[in-house]
């Protein structure tokens, strides 16, 4: 369903406010043709306002209108969009079903589906769900005078605050998925998060088994000859029981010994630190107290010093400081001569005790010697060697064995995580929500076909200096391979034209697809950005053949200082109808007061 502009016009306040007749839209130029100042832009403001964008009018024109009117036909039905021009957004929609106010967010979602489109929620860059506002739809196809030429799409900041906004708002018009669509918290967020544990849980058990079968050097076929060889060992060691237990019973009571002399050693060990950590404390004590005397001692200096001031012998001005200081210094070295006392008792006693570990580790090692050599003058010597080299070979078997054991069970784990993650991500792709689901060739192709346009429209508005243009995954235009922003190198009349393609490109795509475009293109072009007639005619004659391509669907409408087109009887063009009082056109003025 094609959604036309058909009249535009500004409500007065009072009887005395300010209006703007009924003002028609051609069936495919309009044209507001007037001197600068006349009002121009304020005309193109209110048609965005009335179709939901959020503006700042001049206080001139709040003071005197009501509201901004905006008649469309959806179809061959009348719309009439009427907004308010408060400080908070007020709208009445009046078509079949009547007359009724509705809020920013219901408008959003009405205006929507006026375009074609479903409904559709985005994220905010909080991470919360966001509608697709008119006013950040609006820039897509309109383009105001004050930052609309520096930049293909441009809102405050304040009103980028959707992830990716203009790349969801070019989505939207092309009637392809959003980037991040908002989804509450289901069963499919739940599957997806059991599915990232189960692939994290995965590659950790991976890790392991790697690192089981690396370092040990495992094999999966090694087990049977292990357990035949510890078979093997094990019942050689049986038929050599008795050699072993005749050597237990000859060294039993050294062993005894050997355990009896090592335990008093241990104990010896332990009463040797407790003496050293009382030596360390007290060592601690006897310096503190060494600062303490040498304070009172240089008191006792002073008081000695200061008592000359007198100048008799006989004086006692300082008489019962230097006694108190006196006794203070022999009590602390009373102190110090006890301590002294007692730190050299504890080091004669953890001496004594040093000379008692060291004869018991004489003892202990004379004790192991004797082992020894009775184990050498037995009958079964000969044997030790070769039962104590199977005995090592038993425990090594017994190592791998328990590594080959633990190699198997976590291989074993690793399997069932792999048939969880398997089960995992089944469960994600069963219940995967229909707006998820990739739209990669959609993506691609529509990146290419905008790629194309662009370039067709940049020829026709003989761009120079601009040898290709594209559009990355993002849907940020390419010049030269290179990003287009505010703030890159391009003149203002290069500027404008890659401006211009841009929209172009964005409406004849949108239309070649079956896109949520409304078809129209409102462009507030001043001065400084109008083209030569010739680069402008070339650009309206492309529109013309797109207009043809698609009946009833394109609508451009413009404003300049001075009209370079030829328009045709279906055009319109609108000119100011007020004078104000000097005499100077503008396109709003006083009831009942137009030019004649």
């Amino acid at each position: 369903m094609s959604i036309r502009l058909s009249s535009f016009r500004y409500l007065p306040k009072t009887a005395d406010g300010w209006e703007t007749p009924k003002l028609d839209f051609g069936a495919l130029f309009t044209v507001l043709e007037g001197p600068n100042g006349s009002g121009k832009t304020p005309i193109m403001e209110g048609i965005y306002l009335a179709l939901g964008h959020e503006l700042e009018l001049p206080p001139a024109i709040t003071e005197h209108c009501s509201a901004a009117q905006l008649v469309l036909l959806a179809g061959n039905r009348p719309v009439t969009l009427t907004r308010y021009l408060d400080s908070t957004f007020r709208c009445e929609i009046e078509d079949e079903e009547g007359k009724r106010f509705i809020a920013q967010a219901e408008y959003a979602r009405w205006f929507t589906k006026l375009l074609g489109g479903e409904s559709r929620t985005v994220t905010n860059k909080q991470d919360k769900a966001a509608e697709l506002y008119a006013n950040v739809v609006i820039p897509a196809f309109a383009v105001d005078q004050d930052h609309g030429w520096n930049t293909d799409y441009y809102v405050p900041r304040g009103r980028d605050f959707i992830k990716n906004q203009r790349q969801e708002v070019i989505r939207f018009l092309m009637g392809i998925q959003p980037r991040h669509p908002f989804r509450t918290r289901t069963d499919y967020d739940e599957a997806k998060e059991a599915a990232d544990k189960a692939d994290r849980a995965v590659d950790l058990q991976r890790y392991i088994v790697d690192r089981l079968r690396t370092n040990g050097d495992l094999r999966d076929d090694e087990e049977p000859a292990l357990l035949t060889r510890r078979a093997q060992l094990q019942a050689e060691l049986n038929a050599n029981s008795q050699t072993i237990e005749a050597i237990r019973d000859l060294t039993s009571f050294v062993e005894r010994d050997i355990a009896r002399l090592e335990a008093e050693r241990d104990g010896l060990r332990s009463t040797a630190s407790g003496l050293s950590r009382q030596k360390g404390q007290l060592s601690l004590v006897l310096s503190e107290l060494d600062g303490e005397i040498e304070i009172l001692g240089a008191n006792v200096d002073a008081t000695e010093i200061l008592r000359h001031f007198c100048g008799r012998t006989e004086c006692a001005l300082f008489a019962n400081s230097a006694q108190s200081y006196g006794r203070s210094l022999l009590y602390l070295k009373d102190q110090m001569k006890d301590l002294r006392t007692s730190a050299d008792e504890l080091g004669r006693s953890e001496a004594t005790v040093e000379e008692k570990i060291t004869l018991l580790e004489q003892a202990i090692a004379q004790k192991n010697a004797d082992r020894d050599s009775r184990v050498a003058a037995s009958p079964q010597a000969q044997l030790m060697a070769k039962l104590d080299a199977l005995t090592k070979e038993v425990v090594a078997i017994e190592l791998r064995l328990a590594s080959l054991h633990q190699y198997v069970a976590e291989r074993a784990k690793f399997e069932k995580l792999l048939d969880r993650r398997t089960q995992a991500h089944e469960a994600v792709e069963a219940l995967k929500p229909k707006g998820v689901r990739g739209d990669i060739g959609s993506v691609e192709e529509v990146r290419q076909q905008l790629a194309e346009s662009m370039q067709h429209w940049l020829q026709a508005l003989r761009t120079q200096n601009v040898t290709t243009a594209g559009f990355d995954e993002d849907f940020v235009v390419q010049i030269d391979g290179r990003k287009f922003a505010s703030d890159t190198h391009h003149s203002g009349s290069t500027r404008a034209r890659i401006v211009l393609s841009f929209h172009a490109a964005l409406l004849e795509v949108a239309l070649t697809r079956g896109g949520n475009h409304p078809g129209w293109l409102l462009l507030d072009a001043p001065q400084q950005h109008e083209l030569s007639q010739d680069d402008f005619e070339s650009y309206a004659e492309r529109l013309k053949m797109l207009a043809d391509r698609y009946p009833g669907r394109v609508q451009v409408v413009f404003s300049v200082a001075n009209r370079k087109l030829q328009i045709e009887v279906t055009d319109e063009i609108w000119v100011p109808e007020y004078m104000n009082e000097k005499g100077e056109p503008r396109f709003l003025g006083p009831v009942l007061r137009p030019t004649q």
